[in-house]
């Protein structure tokens, strides 16, 4: 017999020897599918429980929130610096505990309610069937909602309330409720307002005033920082008006100035006080340090004036160099009076001789506010030193900008602050992985944290414990089930020794033979793994029915992927073959002489 003929033959003839031996056939079928339908039924609850608890976590943005646990000012480039990791999805500042309590009224009701931000992009309004409010909106949670009687598109008012003095003073603004959050979000009175809304309160409780809302109020007006005093006194000073000038005024270091150095550590000449001496702080200290100062020197005739370490600034965008201040005082030649009001006359300025400059030309003090101003140069006058000379509320206010942002406002001539950073952030990391990065990472720089980090960890755990069970049953059955299957095959070898041998003698080739018990082992894996489909899918929709009211909508308790499907046969196929390899190995030591023997 043609030995490529034959080897077509050896499928069909395997598979005709099962129908033949059909009883044990549906024994090794059961087995088979006993073995492995049971592993498919456990990894599925295992895959289902675990994709669901995992679902479950990354649809509840919460789980991906981390909170500061303390309350400091986090400055806005901080913050930027921090929005812009990788790892961040989501993260808007929040203002002090002071804005974090305001009242709504609808038509039916009024409640009181925490206030927190919300901006684009907010995973936890979006996630929850609300978008992130715009400017006169607001997100209510639903029990708010409740409580209020108020839905999306309504309109409701807002009222803040502040002490001044022994009264109370109002603001009120109109709000539309651009969605209510789904239960889940929240169980508490909630209502999530833009920041620039949130700021707007904050401020009106510091007393400022809201000219958008039309509250009113003050105005956060900048005041000049010194940086020590100058003191001009007729007699040395002792060593115990030292110790009084140092101790409880914010000065610390004092050094005696001599008359060559009065030019160059102050810009300007003192000729009236035979001692003078600079007295400098540690930090910027406010007009409140002169008067102190003063009040200390009763008696004395001393001479106090404000000092400035030199401010480097920039005029007209190209010109570069160093001022100081001023102040005008006996002996003093200043061309501006004492105690100036905050104007026009705050921004005038002494050149040196090679620097010329047109009125209203732009002063620019490179800082933390980068504040820009209109200067207007002094005609006629120069400076004597290689700094220019500005007034000292006006050296006070380029010193404060190096600490703190500081906006002019042309249209008012005023110098206003702007605020110094915020209490706290709301921040979502983007997976639920990097969630213990980002802790890791804040808490590095001392800021403690709360995250949901520990149950998100347990969960991991969880899988992992479940995996490794999962293996070491898997592997018990897989043992048993490969034991019973070898066995099976290489006792039908056995018993067909003699069929095999004749086989042999006819044609059919070592190759032929070879694959008998292979396709045997084949077929009977097949319908095996048929068997087991079928009693995993009827159990796993069982089960799946009997939890339905635990689940949501696309959720499961079993579940395979067909990724797990196609695992599973790849693997049966593969230990099926394996097993099968002693009974093909036995197949090929038989003897074909062994047939003749026995006829």
């Amino acid at each position: 017999m043609n030995r490529q003929r034959s080897a077509g033959l050896v499928p069909g003839l395997a598979l005709a020897d099962l129908k033949h031996e059909w009883i044990l056939s549906i024994c090794l079928f059961l087995a088979v599918a006993a073995v492995v339908g049971p592993l498919l039924l456990l990894f599925g609850l295992k895959n289902g429980t675990m994709e669901t608890l995992r679902s479950r976590l990354l649809q509840d943005p919460r789980n991906r929130e981390i909170r500061p646990m303390v309350s400091r000012s986090f400055t806005p480039q901080w913050l930027n610096a921090l929005k812009d990791d990788p790892k961040v999805l989501f993260l808007v500042p929040t203002t002090r505990s002071i804005s974090a309590s305001v009242e709504l009224k609808s038509n039916t009701d009024k409640l009181i309610l925490e206030a927190r931000p919300s901006a684009v992009g907010d995973p936890l309004l979006i996630e929850n069937k609300a978008a992130p409010p715009g400017d006169g909106q607001c997100v209510l949670s639903a029990e708010a909602a409740r409580k209020l009687g108020a839905g999306a598109g309504d309109e409701i008012e807002l009222s803040v309330k502040r002490l001044k003095g022994s009264r109370f003073e109002l603001g009120r603004t109109p709000l539309t409720v651009s969605g209510v959050l789904d239960p889940r979000a929240t169980t508490r009175d909630v209502v999530y307002f833009s920041l620039g809304l949130l700021e707007n309160i904050e401020g009106f409780k510091d007393g400022q005033a809201v000219p958008a809302l039309g509250w009113k109020g003050a105005v956060p007006l900048a005041q000049p920082v010194f940086d020590g005093v100058v003191l001009g006194l007729d007699m040395p000073m002792d060593p115990v008006l030292k110790v009084r000038l140092t101790s409880g005024t914010g000065l610390s270091r004092l050094e005696e100035l001599k008359k060559d150095q009065h030019l160059h550590r102050l810009g300007y000449q003192v000729n009236h006080k035979k001692y003078l001496y600079l007295i400098t702080t540690t930090r910027a200290l406010g007009r409140e340090m002169l008067t102190t100062v003063n009040h200390r020197l009763r008696g004395k005739n001393a001479l106090v004036l404000p000092w400035v370490a030199p401010v480097e600034i920039e005029l007209d965008q190209d010109k570069k160099l160093f001022v100081l201040a001023l102040p005008q005082a006996e002996g003093v030649n200043a061309p501006w009076d004492k105690d100036l009001a905050m104007g026009p006359a705050w921004r005038q300025i002494i050149l040196p001789r090679d620097i010329l400059l047109k009125p209203g030309s732009q002063l620019t003090c490179p800082g933390k506010s980068s504040l820009s101003l209109r200067v207007t140069p002094l005609d006629g006058m120069f400076s004597n030193s290689q700094y220019a000379q500005v007034p000292p509320e006006l050296a006070g206010i380029l010193n404060l900008s190096r600490r703190r942002e500081i906006h002019w406002l042309p249209e008012k001539d005023r110098f206003i602050l702007k605020r110094r950073g915020y209490a706290a952030f709301r921040l979502y990391a983007k997976t639920l992985d990097q969630v213990e990065p980002l802790k890791l990472e804040l808490e590095a720089q001392g800021i403690p944290v709360h995250t949901e980090a520990d149950r998100i960890r347990d969960l991991k755990e969880l899988d992992t414990h479940l995996g490794l069970i999962f293996w070491l049953i898997a592997l018990g059955g897989v043992l048993g089930g490969a034991g019973s299957l070898t066995a099976s095959l290489y006792a039908s070898v056995e018993r067909k020794r003699r069929d095999l041998g004749v086989m042999a003698l006819i044609g059919f080739g070592r190759g032929g033979l070879l694959c008998f018990p292979l396709f045997q082992a084949l077929f009977l894996c097949l319908g095996g793994l048929g068997l087991a489909f079928v009693f995993y899918g009827g159990m796993a929709g069982l089960i799946n029915q009997l939890f339905s009211s635990q689940l949501a909508a696309g959720e499961r308790f079993c579940r395979l992927n067909l990724v797990h499907l196609v695992s599973a046969v790849s693997g049966v196929m593969l230990l099926g073959q394996t097993a099968a390899a002693l009974a093909a190995w036995r197949v090929i030591t038989i003897d074909p002489a062994e047939a003749l023997r026995d006829e």
